[in-house]
Protein backbone atom coordinates (compact mmCIF):
# COMPACT_ATOMS: atom_id res chain seq x y z
CA UNK A 1 0.00 0.00 0.00
CA UNK A 2 2.79 2.42 0.93
CA UNK A 3 4.76 1.39 -2.15
CA UNK A 4 1.84 2.17 -4.42
CA UNK A 5 1.46 5.66 -2.89
CA UNK A 6 5.16 6.33 -3.48
CA UNK A 7 4.81 5.29 -7.12
CA UNK A 8 1.79 7.61 -7.56
CA UNK A 9 3.68 10.53 -5.95
CA UNK A 10 6.69 10.00 -8.22
CA UNK A 11 4.44 9.96 -11.28
CA UNK A 12 2.79 13.22 -10.16
CA UNK A 13 6.17 14.93 -9.63
CA UNK A 14 7.35 13.73 -13.05
CA UNK A 15 4.18 15.13 -14.62
CA UNK A 16 4.65 18.51 -12.90
CA UNK A 17 8.26 18.67 -14.03
CA UNK A 18 7.10 17.84 -17.55
CA UNK A 19 4.59 20.70 -17.46
CA UNK A 20 7.26 23.14 -16.27
CA UNK A 21 9.62 22.10 -19.06
CA UNK A 22 6.77 22.29 -21.57
CA UNK A 23 5.87 25.82 -20.45
CA UNK A 24 9.41 27.17 -20.66
CA UNK A 25 10.13 25.45 -23.97
CA UNK A 26 6.91 26.88 -25.42
CA UNK A 27 7.81 30.33 -24.08
CA UNK A 28 11.30 30.11 -25.58
CA UNK A 29 9.84 29.02 -28.93
CA UNK A 30 7.33 31.90 -28.83
CA UNK A 31 9.99 34.48 -27.97
CA UNK A 32 12.27 33.17 -30.68
CA UNK A 33 9.52 33.32 -33.30
CA UNK A 34 8.23 36.75 -32.25
CA UNK A 35 11.78 38.06 -32.51
CA UNK A 36 11.86 37.16 -36.19
CA UNK A 37 10.82 39.55 -38.96
CA UNK A 38 7.51 38.95 -40.69
CA UNK A 39 5.61 40.52 -43.55
CA UNK A 40 1.97 41.08 -42.71
CA UNK A 41 -0.92 43.53 -43.12
CA UNK A 42 -2.40 45.70 -40.40
CA UNK A 43 -4.20 49.04 -40.16
CA UNK A 44 -3.38 52.38 -38.62
CA UNK A 45 -5.80 54.95 -37.21
CA UNK A 46 -5.42 58.34 -38.95
CA UNK A 47 -5.29 61.72 -37.21
CA UNK A 48 -5.45 64.77 -39.47
CA UNK A 49 -3.34 67.69 -38.22
CA UNK A 50 -2.30 71.19 -39.30
CA UNK A 51 -5.51 72.01 -41.15
CA UNK A 52 -5.01 75.38 -42.92
CA UNK A 53 -6.42 78.30 -40.89
CA UNK A 54 -8.84 79.38 -43.61
CA UNK A 55 -10.45 75.95 -43.88
CA UNK A 56 -12.33 73.33 -41.93
CA UNK A 57 -12.31 69.61 -42.71
CA UNK A 58 -16.03 69.04 -43.34
CA UNK A 59 -15.83 65.25 -43.36
CA UNK A 60 -13.14 62.79 -42.35
CA UNK A 61 -12.08 61.25 -45.69
CA UNK A 62 -10.66 58.12 -44.10
CA UNK A 63 -10.30 57.10 -40.47
CA UNK A 64 -8.10 54.01 -41.00
CA UNK A 65 -5.38 53.03 -43.43
CA UNK A 66 -4.53 49.43 -44.39
CA UNK A 67 -0.78 48.87 -44.77
CA UNK A 68 1.63 46.02 -45.47
CA UNK A 69 4.63 46.04 -43.15
CA UNK A 70 7.82 44.18 -42.51
CA UNK A 71 8.34 44.08 -38.77
CA UNK A 72 9.24 41.80 -35.89
CA UNK A 73 6.49 39.66 -34.42
CA UNK A 74 6.39 41.60 -31.17
CA UNK A 75 5.40 44.75 -33.09
CA UNK A 76 2.53 43.01 -34.86
CA UNK A 77 1.47 41.60 -31.48
CA UNK A 78 1.44 45.14 -30.10
CA UNK A 79 -0.84 46.31 -32.93
CA UNK A 80 -3.30 43.64 -31.86
CA UNK A 81 -3.42 45.16 -28.37
CA UNK A 82 -3.43 48.84 -29.33
CA UNK A 83 -3.67 50.28 -32.81
CA UNK A 84 -0.99 52.70 -33.95
CA UNK A 85 -2.08 56.25 -34.71
CA UNK A 86 -0.36 58.09 -37.57
CA UNK A 87 -0.70 61.79 -38.27
CA UNK A 88 -1.28 63.21 -41.75
CA UNK A 89 -0.13 66.82 -42.13
CA UNK A 90 -2.77 68.62 -44.21
CA UNK A 91 -0.62 71.72 -44.60
CA UNK A 92 1.11 69.65 -47.31
CA UNK A 93 -2.14 69.21 -49.29
CA UNK A 94 -2.19 70.07 -53.00
CA UNK A 95 -4.89 71.89 -54.96
CA UNK A 96 -6.15 71.26 -58.47
CA UNK A 97 -9.03 73.49 -59.48
CA UNK A 98 -11.54 73.33 -56.62
CA UNK A 99 -10.18 69.98 -55.37
CA UNK A 100 -7.78 69.52 -52.49
CA UNK A 101 -5.86 66.28 -52.08
CA UNK A 102 -2.80 64.73 -50.51
CA UNK A 103 -0.82 62.42 -52.79
CA UNK A 104 0.31 58.97 -51.70
CA UNK A 105 4.01 59.76 -51.99
CA UNK A 106 3.46 62.73 -49.65
CA UNK A 107 1.63 60.94 -46.85
CA UNK A 108 3.77 57.79 -47.34
CA UNK A 109 6.85 59.82 -46.36
CA UNK A 110 4.96 61.24 -43.39
CA UNK A 111 3.99 57.75 -42.19
CA UNK A 112 7.51 56.35 -42.71
CA UNK A 113 8.92 59.16 -40.55
CA UNK A 114 6.61 58.06 -37.71
CA UNK A 115 7.58 54.37 -37.83
CA UNK A 116 10.44 52.89 -35.77
CA UNK A 117 13.61 51.99 -37.67
CA UNK A 118 12.91 48.28 -37.17
CA UNK A 119 9.69 48.57 -39.21
CA UNK A 120 9.47 48.92 -43.00
CA UNK A 121 6.42 50.16 -44.89
CA UNK A 122 5.94 48.01 -48.00
CA UNK A 123 2.52 48.89 -49.40
CA UNK A 124 -0.42 51.26 -48.87
CA UNK A 125 -3.94 50.28 -49.87
CA UNK A 126 -5.00 53.82 -50.80
CA UNK A 127 -3.67 56.05 -53.53
CA UNK A 128 -4.68 59.73 -53.33
CA UNK A 129 -6.73 61.02 -50.37
CA UNK A 130 -9.19 63.72 -51.40
CA UNK A 131 -10.08 66.38 -48.84
CA UNK A 132 -13.45 68.09 -48.34
CA UNK A 133 -12.50 71.55 -47.11
CA UNK A 134 -15.04 74.21 -46.13
CA UNK A 135 -13.95 77.84 -46.16
CA UNK A 136 -14.30 79.43 -42.74
CA UNK A 137 -14.02 82.79 -41.03
CA UNK A 138 -12.73 83.63 -37.55
CA UNK A 139 -14.15 86.20 -35.15
CA UNK A 140 -13.62 87.12 -31.50
CA UNK A 141 -16.65 87.27 -29.20
CA UNK A 142 -17.11 87.95 -25.45
CA UNK A 143 -17.88 85.16 -22.99
CA UNK A 144 -20.86 85.71 -20.68
CA UNK A 145 -20.97 83.56 -17.52
CA UNK A 146 -24.27 81.86 -16.61
CA UNK A 147 -24.16 81.76 -12.83
CA UNK A 148 -26.59 81.60 -9.94
CA UNK A 149 -24.51 83.42 -7.35
CA UNK A 150 -25.24 84.42 -3.76
CA UNK A 151 -23.04 85.49 -0.88
CA UNK A 152 -23.00 84.19 2.66
CA UNK A 153 -24.18 86.52 5.41
CA UNK A 154 -21.85 89.49 6.04
CA UNK A 155 -19.81 88.81 2.89
CA UNK A 156 -19.41 91.02 -0.15
CA UNK A 157 -17.94 90.67 -3.62
CA UNK A 158 -14.82 92.72 -4.24
CA UNK A 159 -15.05 94.39 -7.62
CA UNK A 160 -16.93 91.99 -9.95
CA UNK A 161 -16.95 88.42 -11.22
CA UNK A 162 -14.39 87.99 -14.02
CA UNK A 163 -14.04 85.55 -16.90
CA UNK A 164 -10.61 84.53 -18.20
CA UNK A 165 -10.18 84.74 -21.07
CA UNK A 166 -12.96 87.28 -21.45
CA UNK A 167 -13.18 86.62 -25.18
CA UNK A 168 -12.67 83.54 -27.35
CA UNK A 169 -12.17 82.94 -31.05
CA UNK A 170 -14.87 81.11 -32.95
CA UNK A 171 -14.04 79.61 -36.31
CA UNK A 172 -16.58 78.23 -38.73
CA UNK A 173 -18.62 78.76 -41.89
CA UNK A 174 -19.85 82.33 -42.33
CA UNK A 175 -23.51 81.26 -42.33
CA UNK A 176 -23.08 79.61 -38.90
CA UNK A 177 -21.19 82.28 -36.97
CA UNK A 178 -22.08 85.54 -38.72
CA UNK A 179 -24.91 86.36 -36.27
CA UNK A 180 -23.13 85.25 -33.06
CA UNK A 181 -22.44 88.30 -30.87
CA UNK A 182 -21.50 86.46 -27.66
CA UNK A 183 -21.19 82.98 -26.18
CA UNK A 184 -22.25 81.66 -22.77
CA UNK A 185 -20.75 79.25 -20.27
CA UNK A 186 -22.37 76.18 -18.80
CA UNK A 187 -24.64 76.95 -15.84
CA UNK A 188 -22.88 77.40 -12.48
CA UNK A 189 -24.75 77.16 -9.17
CA UNK A 190 -22.79 78.90 -6.38
CA UNK A 191 -24.90 79.66 -3.27
CA UNK A 192 -23.60 81.11 0.04
CA UNK A 193 -20.09 81.91 -1.18
CA UNK A 194 -17.72 82.95 1.62
CA UNK A 195 -14.27 82.70 0.01
CA UNK A 196 -12.40 83.59 -3.16
CA UNK A 197 -13.21 81.24 -6.02
CA UNK A 198 -11.96 80.16 -9.44
CA UNK A 199 -14.06 77.66 -11.38
CA UNK A 200 -13.26 76.15 -14.78
CA UNK A 201 -16.31 75.70 -16.97
CA UNK A 202 -16.98 74.90 -20.62
CA UNK A 203 -18.31 77.30 -23.21
CA UNK A 204 -21.62 76.05 -24.56
CA UNK A 205 -21.96 75.33 -28.27
CA UNK A 206 -25.32 74.53 -29.84
CA UNK A 207 -25.81 71.50 -32.07
CA UNK A 208 -26.38 73.77 -35.06
CA UNK A 209 -22.72 74.86 -34.85
CA UNK A 210 -21.52 71.42 -35.95
CA UNK A 211 -18.80 72.86 -38.20
CA UNK A 212 -17.67 75.59 -35.80
CA UNK A 213 -14.83 75.39 -33.30
CA UNK A 214 -14.28 77.43 -30.13
CA UNK A 215 -10.73 78.33 -29.05
CA UNK A 216 -10.48 77.86 -26.15
CA UNK A 217 -13.59 75.83 -25.35
CA UNK A 218 -13.30 76.37 -21.58
CA UNK A 219 -12.79 79.44 -19.38
CA UNK A 220 -12.20 80.31 -15.72
CA UNK A 221 -14.84 82.20 -13.74
CA UNK A 222 -13.31 83.99 -10.72
CA UNK A 223 -14.22 86.35 -7.92
CA UNK A 224 -12.78 87.76 -4.70
CA UNK A 225 -14.91 87.75 -1.57
CA UNK A 226 -14.38 89.43 1.78
CA UNK A 227 -16.16 89.68 5.11
CA UNK A 228 -17.49 93.21 5.59
CA UNK A 229 -18.07 95.33 8.70
CA UNK A 230 -20.38 98.30 9.30
CA UNK A 231 -19.78 101.76 10.72
CA UNK A 232 -22.08 104.73 11.34
CA UNK A 233 -20.73 108.23 10.80
CA UNK A 234 -22.44 111.61 11.30
CA UNK A 235 -22.08 114.02 8.37
CA UNK A 236 -23.36 117.65 8.26
CA UNK A 237 -25.90 118.56 5.54
CA UNK A 238 -24.88 121.35 3.15
CA UNK A 239 -27.54 123.49 1.50
CA UNK A 240 -26.60 124.53 -2.05
CA UNK A 241 -27.94 127.17 -4.48
CA UNK A 242 -29.19 129.39 -1.63
CA UNK A 243 -30.03 132.93 -2.90
CA UNK A 244 -28.17 135.86 -1.40
CA UNK A 245 -30.00 137.27 1.60
CA UNK A 246 -31.75 133.99 2.40
CA UNK A 247 -30.98 131.83 5.38
CA UNK A 248 -32.09 128.25 5.79
CA UNK A 249 -32.18 126.39 9.06
CA UNK A 250 -32.26 122.57 8.74
CA UNK A 251 -33.57 119.96 11.18
CA UNK A 252 -31.47 117.94 11.62
CA UNK A 253 -28.40 119.67 10.27
CA UNK A 254 -26.40 116.40 10.26
CA UNK A 255 -27.44 112.87 9.25
CA UNK A 256 -26.12 109.38 9.89
CA UNK A 257 -24.51 107.45 7.02
CA UNK A 258 -24.27 103.66 7.35
CA UNK A 259 -21.04 102.45 5.72
CA UNK A 260 -20.09 98.89 4.77
CA UNK A 261 -16.64 97.72 3.79
CA UNK A 262 -13.41 96.16 4.94
CA UNK A 263 -12.51 96.81 8.57
CA UNK A 264 -9.22 98.49 7.66
CA UNK A 265 -11.01 100.88 5.28
CA UNK A 266 -13.74 101.77 7.79
CA UNK A 267 -11.22 102.65 10.52
CA UNK A 268 -9.84 105.59 8.55
CA UNK A 269 -13.21 107.16 7.67
CA UNK A 270 -13.79 110.83 8.52
CA UNK A 271 -16.95 113.00 8.10
CA UNK A 272 -15.02 115.21 5.66
CA UNK A 273 -14.81 112.22 3.29
CA UNK A 274 -18.54 112.59 2.58
CA UNK A 275 -20.74 115.33 1.17
CA UNK A 276 -24.48 115.37 1.85
CA UNK A 277 -26.44 118.12 0.12
CA UNK A 278 -29.91 119.63 0.04
CA UNK A 279 -30.70 121.75 -3.07
CA UNK A 280 -32.56 125.03 -2.50
CA UNK A 281 -33.85 124.86 -6.09
CA UNK A 282 -36.05 121.93 -5.08
CA UNK A 283 -38.09 124.40 -3.01
CA UNK A 284 -39.66 126.02 -6.08
CA UNK A 285 -43.36 125.35 -6.06
CA UNK A 286 -42.93 123.25 -2.94
CA UNK A 287 -45.21 124.21 -0.08
CA UNK A 288 -43.99 121.38 2.10
CA UNK A 289 -41.64 121.78 5.04
CA UNK A 290 -39.41 118.91 4.05
CA UNK A 291 -36.59 118.84 1.51
CA UNK A 292 -34.88 115.79 -0.08
CA UNK A 293 -31.18 115.25 0.55
CA UNK A 294 -28.57 113.27 -1.38
CA UNK A 295 -25.18 111.73 -0.76
CA UNK A 296 -23.12 113.40 -3.49
CA UNK A 297 -19.61 112.28 -2.53
CA UNK A 298 -18.14 109.25 -0.73
CA UNK A 299 -14.66 107.70 -0.52
CA UNK A 300 -13.76 104.90 -2.95
CA UNK A 301 -12.52 102.52 -0.27
CA UNK A 302 -15.95 101.51 1.01
CA UNK A 303 -18.32 99.17 -0.79
CA UNK A 304 -21.61 100.75 0.25
CA UNK A 305 -22.85 103.91 1.94
CA UNK A 306 -26.50 104.75 2.61
CA UNK A 307 -28.27 107.67 4.29
CA UNK A 308 -30.36 107.02 7.40
CA UNK A 309 -33.01 109.37 5.98
CA UNK A 310 -33.69 110.83 2.55
CA UNK A 311 -35.15 114.19 3.63
CA UNK A 312 -34.91 116.88 6.29
CA UNK A 313 -37.13 119.67 7.68
CA UNK A 314 -36.20 123.31 7.15
CA UNK A 315 -37.15 126.90 8.06
CA UNK A 316 -36.49 129.81 5.70
CA UNK A 317 -35.67 133.39 6.72
CA UNK A 318 -35.32 136.13 4.16
CA UNK A 319 -33.29 139.19 5.19
CA UNK A 320 -34.59 142.57 4.08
Amino acid sequence: MILERIKIGVKKRKFRVFLVFLFFSTLAWLINNLSQSFVSTTNFDIEYVNIPDAFLLSEIPKSQLDVKLKAVGFQFLGFGIKKKVVQLDLSKANKKGALYYIAQETYRRQIENQLPKTMTLLELETDTIFLDFTKVITKEVPVVPRINFSLAKNYMLEDKITVSPSTIKIKGPKEQIDTIAQVRTAYLDMPNVDEDFTVTTVVLKSRELNKTTFVPNAVEVSGKVYRFAEKEISVPVTMVNVPEGTKVRMFPDAVIILCQGKIEDLKSLDPTDFIVTADYLNLKGNNQSRLPIALTAAPEGISNASLSTDEIEFILRVEE
